[in-house]
């Protein structure tokens, strides 16, 4: 999940199309009709400086990808040092990945800007909120993402999932005590999309003093029990 993170905020920086976003019908028109290559050698040298982590690569990287690089190398002189920085890390390690890591990275990048501009939105902001999170519970929704099939890591990506989760057991870990919040996080790792939905609909619904009594009941439930209860809820 983090490479995907990665990925897309590597080629298609949320801060850079903030200030300019592409109206749905250029996302259309371009998806219609392919770009064509950018030679290195057409960059400028300005260009080719910002860009050299990828310079040893670039004849493999799709058209529409040489454009979005491009343009964040045009836009160079208005970024702040932070962000130079971090686009440059990213660059380096995208030049190291294996060629069949970047190919699979740039279907996923495509598929998202083949998205809704509100999706890519929220999208992004659930990224966000990962990243954020401490290193543990980014490691458990890391694994909990691996396990998932391919439907499911696909209502995941689309926003719904990630910021759901995230949403909520934040929400909720901020009232648990902490010798008790791990098995907490675990409790939440075992829920599907729709039984996290039902709990955090029930908990929200109580009085906030009767809501870590539910919390508790949940936990002390088998995981069987915990299915069937969250699936009665309204």
């Amino acid at each position: 999940m983090r490479v995907l993170v990665f990925a897309i905020t590597l080629l298609a920086d949320a801060q850079l199309h903030a200030a300019q976003p592409a109206p749905a019908s250029a996302v259309v028109a371009q998806a219609e009709a392919p770009l064509p290559a950018q030679p290195w050698s057409g960059l400028t040298a300005a260009q080719r400086d910002v860009l050299a982590p990828v310079g040893g690569i670039w004849d493999e990287l799709a058209p529409d990808v040489q454009q979005h690089l491009a343009q964040v190398a045009q836009r160079w002189p208005k970024l702040t040092e932070a962000q130079r920085e971090q686009i440059d890390k990213r660059m380096q390690r995208w030049a190291a990945m294996p060629p069949a890591q970047r190919i699979r990275l740039l279907e996923r990048y495509r598929q998202f800007h083949r998205l809704p501009v509100e999706q890519q939105a929220r999208m992004l902001n659930a990224f966000r909120r990962f990243d954020a999170l401490p290193e543990a519970e980014r490691a458990q929704l890391r694994e909990r993402f691996e396990r998932m099939s391919p439907a499911e890591r696909n209502a995941f990506l689309a926003g719904a999932g990630m910021a759901g989760h995230v949403g909520i057991v934040r929400e909720v870990l901020q009232t648990v005590p902490t010798p008790e919040r791990r098995a907490t996080r675990e409790m939440f790792d075992t829920f599907t999309p729709e039984q996290r939905q039902a709990f955090a609909k029930a908990w929200r619904a109580l009085p906030e003093d009767q809501r870590d009594g539910y919390r508790r009941q949940m936990l002390a439930m088998s995981p069987e029990q915990r299915s069937v209860s969250l699936q009665a809820k309204p």
